[in-house]
């Protein structure tokens, strides 16, 4: 007698041994998570925990933090430089703008600098002084030397000898002329100089001042000191002669409102669009090469600074240095400067989109690479067209976004529509985003093989643990999208394999939730893990999909997960 022939069940056994990170997209990656905490891309292909964070210092107002050979941060009104206070300067509080050039920190909108190496070298960008009488306006040469005696008139002397000095007052502007070979020839390096008290205090030759009050009316208005001493300052100009005027003076080095600025080519770049003192603007500037306190500068020199009109509308949302030239960008597009060693820059607009408004500290270059918070996701540009990298987070959309990098990989700080804030990473060798926790970043700096970050709650944390008080053991977890939507047949999903290596000392749970459920049901848990692999086993219910949730406490490494299905009919 004979049996009939039993049909096996028909199995498939899915197993994932690479673990893309964070994925949201319905069409995710195998092994893709939809939701994380704490995970990170250093065991990939494993998923791994993330390295335990330390505390470095702490700060009462956070309002700025910069990378340089050390950390400088404001704290309130006040600048630490590697945890030292800098004595002297006073700062108004609010957001701060920090930029580094050379050995010097620099604070806008203050425009406050400070020699990292010599703290007692600081200074500001902006010098306005003014003598209330008692003014003294004479001839002198270059250097504030005096000319000698000189005959005034309308006509030249007769029977004059070469080198005589003769002040021509025949026009409206006075020349002073020397006789050379018979000839009168306008004399060459004469200058003005100014003497008062104080006038000339935190002036050096070279800077670009606007002098204002003077009788001269001519002498009134923009110009460059050739020399400049305690009581008195010295600039290309002439008058008839010596005198004394009573009414106030007043000679300043002023720096243009500014949005943001960048260090690019040895020059401070900023760029401006609104109004000011009620005047529309949308312009872009540079300090005089060299010089970060100068910023009218114009002698006809490839070192002058620079300011040009843009045509493009909008305001402007972020500034950066890359491949050797500023940018400055819009929401809509971005202001490419082309600097040249001849002092003739050209900028060209680009349509594209730009950095998001608010989303200015989100542009960091990644290994040759700018990456930045649009109103499109975060994207990288290698120097042709942007392209957005952020379609593993799905549909939600981020602003406010703070960012710093370190070891190719960019980390940023943002807050999505809900107002939920992530601290996501992009390892941009891997193309692989994580998300950390919900830290909420001021700033970013990477000093010494670590990258810190200053949080809204006052706390100087080292990403890496390598300097200050360390966290206790991290927690984290790991959400699934539905798993069992692969295909159209109807299928049981009957077991699935969790193959882990936690930490010795650390707890790991395994929990499901079965159709789209709300409620999770815990399946299996290790109190203690003994620092050796292992195998979680699940048999869960019946159901057409679940989601399956890892969590725990302390270091662990998801080396890969195995899902057997037992195949259905292909009807309804």
């Amino acid at each position: 007698m004979y049996y009939p022939t039993m049909k096996t069940l028909r199995q498939q056994r899915v197993t994932v041994k690479a673990f893309p990170g964070l994925d949201r997209r319905e069409q995710a990656e195998p092994g893709g998570f939809w939701e994380m905490e704490n995970l990170c891309s250093d065991g990939y292909p494993a998923l791994e925990v993330r390295k335990r964070r330390a505390v470095a210092a702490t700060v009462e107002k956070p309002n700025g933090l910069l990378g340089k050979d050390t950390l400088l941060w404001v704290d309130g009104t006040a600048l630490y430089v590697g945890g030292t206070k800098v004595t002297g300067p006073v700062l108004t509080d609010g957001e701060k703008q920090m930029v580094s050039m050379g050995a010097y920190g620099i604070v806008f909108p203050d425009g406050v600098y400070v020699n990292t190496q010599n703290l007692s070298d600081w200074g500001t960008l902006e010098n306005r002084r003014q003598a209330a009488g008692g003014v003294s306006v004479g001839l002198c040469d270059r250097d504030g030397g005096a000319l000698g005696s000189f005959v005034t008139g309308t006509e030249a002397p007769e029977e004059a000898e070469n080198g005589t000095l003769w002040m021509d007052v025949s026009a409206a502007e006075p020349v002073l002329r020397q006789l050379s070979q018979q000839v009168w020839q306008a004399a060459e390096n004469i200058c003005v100089k100014l003497t008062a008290t104080g006038l000339g205090r935190d002036f050096r030759a070279g800077d670009g001042i606007t002098v204002e009050g003077l009788t001269e009316e001519r002498l009134n208005g923009q110009t460059v000191l050739t020399a400049a001493g305690e009581d008195f300052i010295v600039f290309p100009g002439t008058v008839s002669g010596s005198t004394t005027q009573t009414e106030p003076v007043t000679a300043a080095r002023l720096v243009p409102e500014m949005d943001f600025v960048v260090q690019s080519g040895n020059r401070l770049w900023g760029c401006k669009y609104g109004m000011v003192k009620g005047r529309a603007v949308n312009e872009i500037y540079a300090s005089k090469l060299g010089d970060f306190r100068n910023w009218n500068c114009y002698q006809g020199l490839s070192t002058d600074s620079y300011a040009a009109v843009r045509g493009s509308d909008g305001v402007f949302t972020g500034a950066a240095s890359f491949l050797g030239n500023p940018i400055f960008f819009k929401e809509q597009c971005m202001e490419r400067v082309y600097a040249a060693s001849n002092g003739g820059h050209q900028i060209v607009t680009v349509e594209c989109s730009g950095v998001r408004k608010g989303c200015h500290r989100s542009i960091q270059t990644v290994e040759g690479t700018l990456y930045y918070l649009s109103g499109s996701g975060v994207e990288a540009f290698d120097g042709s067209l942007p392209r957005v990298v952020s379609q593993p987070l799905g549909t939600k959309r981020y602003k406010d976004g703070v960012a710093g990098s370190r070891e190719g990989k960019y980390y940023l700080s943002a807050v999505d529509e809900t107002g939920e804030h992530s601290l996501l990473v992009y390892d941009t060798r891997r193309n692989l985003w994580h998300r950390e926790d919900g830290t909420k970043a001021v700033g970013f700096a990477d000093v010494e093989e670590d990258l810190f970050c200053l949080t809204e709650e006052g706390q100087l944390l080292s990403m890496n643990g390598t300097s200050g008080t360390e966290e206790a053991a991290v927690c984290w977890e790991a959400v699934t999208g539905e798993l069992g939507m692969e295909t159209a047949e109807h299928k049981r999903l009957m077991r699935l394999m969790v193959y882990l290596s936690p930490e010795e000392g650390s707890r790991t749970t395994a929990e499901v939730s079965y159709d789209g459920g709300a409620t999770w049901q815990e399946q299996t848990a290790f109190a203690e893990g003994s620092g050796r692999e292992c195998v979680f086993l699940l048999r869960p219910h019946r159901c057409r999909t679940l989601r399956l949730r890892l969590s725990g406490r302390g270091g662990c490494r998801l080396v890969s997960l195995t899902a057997v299905y037992e195949k259905g009919s292909d009807g309804p």
